[in-house]
């Protein structure tokens, strides 16, 4: 079995401290607002060989996790679509985020076949994000059409990063997903707390 680097050694001990200091400030969080159910998740980077860049030890201390594909990394339709077929059959990853990875208006989508990624979504039980973010609103209205068609679970949210946005991005998320045609029914963040846990628990359960 190879050894670990002393980086990466350092690396890892960094990233469950990193975790441990955020359960802690949630668990206080959770005692001051106990009408809230807080989740302690994390967005993690789908790496170009298809890994995620946090290893199972600290993803297994998170209640949900994202996972997203930011760098393109000089990667054709095929490669992509393995980077994110590698994510989705992880156990641990419950979500896709902004699947194109478009930015308005400067910069397309992934050119893929959207349609077998959304069949890979069902397969593996993993949701899709349609994202409220003025910069990504991904999945657009016309893919979230196509993702519920399929059969996929999609969340809705504001991939807000100030507070006094919120609102308003959620608000151009719920857009997004009407122009789509989805329903209540189509959208994880629309169910009980306890449907949301099942859910993770029934993927995780497949490790």
């Amino acid at each position: 079995m190879p050894s670990l680097s002393v980086a990466a050694v350092k690396s890892f001990s960094a990233a469950l401290d990193g975790v441990k200091k955020q359960a802690e400030e949630i668990a206080r969080l959770r005692e001051r607002y106990p009408d809230i159910t807080i989740l302690h998740g994390c967005e993690v980077d789908i790496l170009p060989d298809g890994r995620l860049d946090f290893p199972d030890k600290v993803l297994e201390q998170l209640d949900i996790i994202l996972a997203s594909l930011h760098e393109r990394a000089s990667h054709g339709p095929d490669q992509l679509m393995a980077r994110y077929a590698s994510a989705m059959r992880h156990p641990l990853v419950t979500l896709i985020t902004h699947p194109t990875n478009r930015i308005v208006p400067s910069r397309p989508g992934y050119d893929l076949d959207y349609d077998r990624l959304f069949e890979m979504a069902v397969e593996t039980r993993t949701v899709v994000e349609i994202d409220g973010s003025p910069s990504h609103l991904d999945l657009d209205g016309a893919l979230a059409r196509r993702a519920v068609a399929a059969g996929a679970t999609v969340s809705i949210d504001s991939d807000c990063h100030r507070s006094e946005m919120l609102g308003r991005q959620m608000d151009l998320g719920i857009f997004t997903a009407r122009r789509g045609w989805v329903e209540p029914r189509h959208v994880l963040n629309t169910r009980s707390l306890a449907d949301v846990r099942s859910l993770i628990a029934a993927k995780r359960a497949s490790r």
